[in-house]
């Protein structure tokens, strides 16, 4: 049984710079600014990472009423173009291929849950997991390690956009294909087995067929 387990933000969803815009405001009410540009460096980052370095340095709501604050920031900001065009067309080719499909984010589970529900991608996924279900979220495998066993497939791909996630793959012994939005380097999506910048569904058939 092949699977397919997708990353969420960057790689399905365009909402990395809508996080950075989310955290840049809260911090900024807290009397930090930063520039937009100082937020690159965590995507695909844990949020509960990112919650504890600033809490430390300007005193944040806890952690759940700090995601809550965002993603009310984000619906509020959010252009309604979230879902990316190639991504889209994968999930539902996929889909209707009757290939099982997880989406496999580092994001709080029902932060990512409403995120699918409100791009009504919610019902292509036979599996759906976010980060704080795990002891050890991305870069660590467990996450995909338990949505693979979950969904008892033996022929797997795993999409991601972030050095991160694609650690995160790569350690749970599966093929991993980058996707390249934009956002990092080449360099910084080479541990990938694959690198495209624009996904297809004959892209994934010719991986399929080598596993």
């Amino acid at each position: 049984m092949y699977g397919i387990y997708w990353d969420c933000d960057g790689t399905l969803m365009d909402t990395e710079k809508a996080f950075a815009y989310a955290w840049q405001e809260i911090l900024r009410s807290k009397n930090l600014d930063l520039p937009i540009e100082h937020f690159d460096q965590y995507v695909g980052v844990d949020d509960k990472i990112v919650h504890q370095k600033y809490d430390s340095k300007v005193g944040l709501p806890s952690f759940e009423d700090t995601m809550d604050m965002i993603s009310k920031i984000i619906i509020q900001n959010m252009s309604k173009k979230v879902m990316f065009d190639d991504a889209l067309e994968c999930l539902e080719y996929f889909y209707n291929y009757d290939w099982k499909q997880a989406c496999v984010s580092a994001s709080p589970q029902h932060h990512l849950e409403n995120k699918l529900m409100d791009t009504d991608v919610y019902q292509y996924f036979h599996y759906i997991i976010g980060g704080d279900s795990v002891k050890r979220n991305k870069p660590y495998p467990d996450i995909y390690l338990q949505s693979i066993k979950e969904l008892e497939t033996t022929k797997n791909i795993i999409i991601e956009d972030s050095p991160f996630g694609i650690e995160a793959g790569v350690e749970s012994g599966e093929f991993v294909i980058a996707i390249d939005r934009g956002v990092f380097s080449q360099e910084q999506l080479s541990k990938a087995n694959l690198v495209v910048t624009k996904l297809t569904p004959d892209i994934i058939l010719e991986v399929s067929e080598s596993l």
